[in-house]
């Protein structure tokens, strides 16, 4: 397994172990609350990779010094 699978698997399990604790530890839960983690880092990895190729609005836009045909 790589170091990301890994990580993923980890963020996975803390998140459905928060879920499972916010819940009250219910028995006989633990799939659905796995399920409800495994939605939850595929949103959150959506929204990172959309973050990555957008750019801040408040940036002005680039000049290359030309105006247009002469």
């Amino acid at each position: 397994m790589s170091d990301s699978q890994q990580g993923r698997e980890c963020r996975i399990r803390l998140r459905a172990y928060r879920i499972w604790l916010d819940a009250g530890c219910p028995d006989g839960a633990a799939m659905e609350h796995w399920r409800m983690a495994e939605e939850q880092e595929a949103v959150d990895a959506e929204v990172e990779i959309a973050s990555e190729d957008s750019f801040p609005a408040s940036d002005p836009p680039s000049y290359t010094g030309t105006v247009g045909p002469e």
